[in-house]
């Protein structure tokens, strides 16, 4: 009986009294109740974390289509993924469809559709390699160097390794190369300390492309935009101190005439 009387009264608050109860806070406040509770909750918080059936079905779509993928079926590929894309959307696997089928339009040389399909799934992507190599790929197609050259920051932001973040830096001072920036190639080659043999040919190649250029080529800088952001942070604050500074004198001025 003590056990049930226990299960059955509603806990003490200490912001207010038992007899200040309503009929809800009886109920609510009871161990048993809380305790049917938080074992609802828990579930809940289960059922939404495992995975759906739905997905389930896509990764093995996914995996059969990977198969045509890693044997250079290209076109056997690329039917699969399309299909899972529209069979299983907005589910993982058919992100990651989007991604190989973005990778298979870049080999291709279909850059507008490679850059559309890993634009829009790039960020989605839970694999950090898979996120470099979205990011070098949409990099290699950008035709902006500035914008491109964001694009290599957002794949060495992902690297994970130091010859992968070397290899980034190498097609950085390539794009410069393309671009007729001496200056900038060479300051990001000067900055590559290679650990191991494994990219020591590109490596020698590209500093042999830099010293063809020809000094006298015009280059593009890209600029920090940070920094022009603090700047017009700053004069706005300043306007805004002294608008206030007349605004308040304009105000006393008046008060003064009218009295």
């Amino acid at each position: 009986m003590k056990f049930i009387n226990f299960l059955t009264t509603p806990i003490k608050v200490s912001y207010r009294e038992r007899s200040e109860y309503t009929k809800l806070d009886k109920v609510v406040l009871t161990p048993v109740f809380m305790f049917f509770l938080v074992v609802f909750v828990t579930w809940q918080a289960w059922e939404l974390s495992r995975p759906q059936p739905q997905d389930l079905q896509g990764d093995t779509a996914l995996s059969n289509a990977m198969i045509y993928f890693e044997k250079g079926d290209f076109d056997n590929a690329e039917l699969q993924l399309s299909m899972i894309i529209e069979d299983y959307k907005g589910t993982e696997p058919a992100n990651y469809a989007k991604f190989y089928l973005g990778r298979i339009a870049f080999v291709s040389n279909d850059l507008k559709e490679a850059s559309r399909l890993l634009e829009e799934s790039v960020k989605k992507l839970g694999y950090p390699n898979l996120k470099t190599e979205a990011y070098i790929m949409l990099a290699q197609i950008e035709e902006g160097l500035c914008e491109a050259m964001s694009l290599f920051n957002s794949a060495e932001k992902y690297a994970t390794s130091t010859p992968e973040k070397n290899y980034i830096s190498i097609l950085k001072a390539k794009r410069m190369i393309n671009d007729k920036n001496k200056d900038g190639a060479l300051e990001i080659l000067d900055n590559i300390t290679l650990e191991s043999s494994v990219y020591k040919e590109i490596f020698e190649h590209t500093y042999g492309m830099v010293y063809a250029l020809n000094d006298a080529e015009k280059t593009q800088e890209c600029e920090d935009n940070s920094s022009n952001l603090w700047i017009w942070i700053i004069i706005a604050v300043t306007l805004s101190i002294v608008i206030r500074f007349f605004w308040k004198k304009m105000i006393e001025a008046a008060e003064i005439n009218s009295e």
